[in-house]
This record gives structure tokens, sequence and C-alpha cells, in this order.
């Protein structure tokens, strides 16, 4: 039987997942929720619902369509109150990323998810990109050696500031909330200190913390250093790995290996993986059936949610903060 599921902001990225829907026969869209009448009417042409089963509240569709579980999408100030009111319905609930802004809030979530038993998901859809997983891979299996440091840098522009303009550390929790997610899986183990400062320069558009410069210490001792902002000049970015027997670098469509003295440079081609997307789906449809939580599921997530915080407070407080 189909996952009955209530789009909670269906338009921007709500229509992925309603999209995605139409595709499969495991997940079924049986109501719509959005204060926007246009995003409403896009996605009933899209899911074929009728507009009893269109709602401008997540609380009014609640009390009048069955449902098994609610997919978020939504400006992230948002997620707290409408994922506690979720679980606190009993529904499952898949969120986009971030789960929540602070992190006593995506616990007290949990909390209550674990008393009626049902499953939080955080859509964190970067660390289910190719690249991702095979350096994840690579690292886990030990291919290259015992893994002791890395380099993560994106640097770029990004018109207007969405939800973010008046956020503290605006770039932590609209984007590095994927990039640390990131580092969880491509390390393979939790951080264990931090040090990190926001900055915002002058002609940033946003009120605070445009970028994030941090060091990262890992419980298998290594070491990364991380410097990322969407008010850049200048475009790139950068991901490496260095392993005791080789340095592993994301060059896109392949891993790059290379090799101390050794001029050549090796290319592992990227794992056959699904879209991420799919493996978001799948992920959350599993965790609902049988209770083993995937890595994006909210008790996991809840790590990367307090890496965040703890880069936030070390750059408040100008220290280093242990996690």
């Amino acid at each position: 039987m189909a996952i009955r599921v209530i789009h909670v902001g269906v338009g921007g990225r709500g229509v992925w997942p309603i999209s995605a829907f139409q595709k499969r026969d495991d997940l079924e869209s049986v109501a719509l929720v959005d204060i926007r009448e246009e995003a409403l009417t896009a996605a009933r042409e899209t899911t074929g619902l009728g507009e009893d089963r269109c709602f401008f509240t997540m609380e009014k569709a609640l009390e009048t369509v069955e449902a098994d579980a609610v997919c978020v999408i939504t400006p992230p100030h948002l997620h707290a109150a409408q994922c506690l009111a979720a679980v606190r319905a009993g529904k499952h609930v898949l969120v986009e990323k971030p789960f929540t802004m602070d992190l006593a809030e995506a616990q007290e979530i949990m909390d209550v998810a674990d008393t009626k038993e049902v499953r939080v998901c955080a859509a964190q859809n970067v660390r289910h990109l190719a690249g991702c997983m095979t350096l994840s891979r690579l690292v886990r299996e030990g291919t290259y050696g015992s893994v002791t440091g890395g380099i993560m840098t994106k640097f770029g522009w990004r018109p207007g500031v969405h939800h973010s303009g008046n956020v503290l550390h605006s770039y932590l929790w609209e984007r590095g909330v994927h990039d640390l997610d990131t580092l969880r899986a491509l390390f393979n183990c939790e951080a264990v200190r931090v040090y990190g400062h926001s900055y915002n320069p002058p002609w940033s558009p946003y009120q605070h913390g445009s970028g994030t410069h941090a060091m990262i210490e890992f419980e298998n001792g290594a070491i990364c250093t991380y410097l990322c902002t969407f008010v850049s000049h200048a475009s790139g970015s950068d991901v490496r790995i260095e392993c005791t027997e080789g340095s592993l670098r994301d060059a896109g469509d392949h891993i790059e290996v290379s090799r101390a003295g050794k001029p050549e440079v090796g290319q592992i081609p990227l794992d056959d993986v699904a879209p991420p997307e799919t493996q978001l789906l799948d992920g959350f449809r599993k965790y609902i059936e049988t209770g083993d939580e995937p890595s994006f599921g909210g008790h996991e997530n809840l790590k990367t949610l307090a890496l965040i915080e703890a880069v936030a407070a070390s750059s408040d407080g100008k220290r280093i903060v242990e996690l």
C-alpha cells in the first residue's frame, strides 16, 4: 500500500517531490498546502487532485485528509513548528534542509517522534551525489589508507538573499548545512572540535555571515579546512581528501588520485548511483517500513545541526568549541 503524503509547500523546491511521486507507486500525494493560490493550482495540475484536497494551512489538511506522512518544504524558520505539529499528529515527516534552525527544537521533534513511533528524515541531498558517495566509499573502505585531512572550498555569487537575508550565520544555515553534512559523510566519522569564523564582506546583500571559514577536527584525528561563501566575485570549488597512500579530489565527472613523487594523476570513475532525490525517497519509505534509519534520518541529522551550531558559537565567542 502506498504511503499517503500531505505536501506542505508546493512551489519552488516543493515541486520536486510532487513530480517524483507521479512516477512511483509507493508514495501517494493526497493533499496540497500552500499560502499561494497559483502554487496550489500548478500542483493540482501535476497531481490531478481536486480543490477539496487543497489547503492554506497544514492543520486544516491534517484534520480533513487521511494521511501517513507530511513532506515539509517551506521557509526554514517554519520547519520546527510544522514538523512538531506533524509528529504530534502521528505522521512521519520528510523535511527539506535545514531540519530546523535550532538544535534544541530538532531534539524536541525527535523526542516526540520517538514517543509517537513515527520517522523523521531531513532531505540532505548533496551527500547523495555520485562524487560524494564515491569519495565516501573510498575513505570508508580504506582504499588509499587512513584519512588524515582535507579541504573544502566553495566560492560563488548568489543573486538575491532568499530566506536568509537577516539570518545570523546565513551561509551556515543555507548552504553550510549541506557542506558540513557532506563532510561528516566524507570523513566517515563525527567532528569533535571546531574553530570557526563567519564573515560578511562590505558588498554582501546579507546582514550577517555570508561566508564561513573553519578548521574542523574529526574523531579519527583528521583535520579539514573549510572556506565557503556565496558572495565571492569569482566562482569555483574544491573538495580534497588526504589519505596516507594518496590524495583524492572530486573532479566533477571522476575522482582524481595523486601520489607523492608520482607525476601522473589517476582517475576513478564515479559510482553508478541513483539520483539523490530517488535515494531520499527510497530511504524515507524504507525507514517507515522497516525502522532502519538512513544517513539522513532525523537522529543522524541532529549531528549536522550540532556541528553548525558549534561553528557558529565558535565564531561568536572567538574560541575553540568541542562537540
